[in-house]
């Protein structure tokens, strides 16, 4: 069924947004995000795939926990597909998620089609700047501030980059009673940043089709960084978005739709 609105479903305590008809794709987004922070893209392929966009743990309306690593993301997909019905999907994961969806793919590489990797590495990687955004969340006053300018003002003194206040205050909402909130939990994604941040378990290679993404302004994916995901996943190939950073999904929606298209059709038709 093609619906006009995003679908909101609740399973095992993640919180998933569906739109669209076709194979099953499912999409993880990175740390600090949401799963409608992808509907524009999910809108562009909702033609040809059901989209599946949930909250991660710690993260949106899904459930909080103290308790992260990458066999656990893993581990709250798997159940999730067993609680759906579903017996294999499309995946697909940026930064975090992409990390999360490599290690999917390893524990489970029967129940996916395709793995599409977003800007992330398999390597360790430092997360300081994480660790500052959230300190600085933890340091706002939400009950201060009426409008998103107070906050815009408030979160200044501490963080100057107005693209970092921006993508910080897309994780404030406005509860039930209009009072400002965030959407994040601020707390266990503190406590969890080093296993966020860590490298993934080395495994032998699985033959999956898989397709990396990288900004070419990002910096988080070097050619060194793609031939230890080739190892691990022979069936991979490497395309950089010109022109997009960290964030492709935003910096180049058209490219990156191209890009998914490209290396899904010959799937979807052979």
């Amino acid at each position: 069924m093609l619906s006009n609105e995003p679908i909101a479903s609740a399973g095992l305590g993640w919180h998933v947004l569906e739109v669209g008809t076709g194979a099953p794709l499912v999409i993880l987004h990175g740390v600090f995000g949401s799963g409608d922070n992808w509907m524009s893209i999910a809108r562009r392929l909702e033609h040809q795939f059901k989209v599946y966009l949930p909250d991660q743990r710690n993260h949106g309306k899904s459930f909080r926990t103290d308790e992260f690593g990458y066999d656990l993301l893993a581990g709250d997909l798997r159940d999730w597909m067993d609680a759906r019905g579903l017996d294999s999907v499309h995946l697909m994961g940026h930064s975090m998620g992409g990390k999360a969806a490599m290690r999917f793919a390893a524990l489970a590489p029967d129940r996916l089609k395709s793995l599409v990797v977003v800007d992330i590495a398999r390597r360790a990687y430092r997360l300081d700047a994480h660790r500052s955004m959230l300190e600085a969340m933890k340091a706002l006053n939400l009950a201060a501030c009426t409008t998103r300018s107070d906050l815009d003002r408030a979160l200044q003194p501490t963080v100057p980059e107005e693209g970092t206040r921006l993508f910080i205050l897309k994780n404030i909402e406005r509860d039930s009673n209009g009072a400002f909130r965030w959407r994040i939990a601020l707390d266990p994604l503190l406590r969890s940043l080093e296993a966020i941040g860590t490298s993934l378990e080395e495994h032998a290679p699985i033959q999956i089709p898989c397709l990396v993404l990288r900004g070419s302004e990002s910096g988080y994916v070097s050619d060194a960084d793609f031939e230890q995901i080739a190892r691990c996943f022979p069936q991979s190939r490497l395309v950089t978005i010109q022109g997009a950073g960290h964030w492709v999904h935003a910096d180049r929606p058209n490219e990156l739709t191209d890009a998914l298209m490209e290396f899904w059709n010959p799937l979807m038709n052979g």
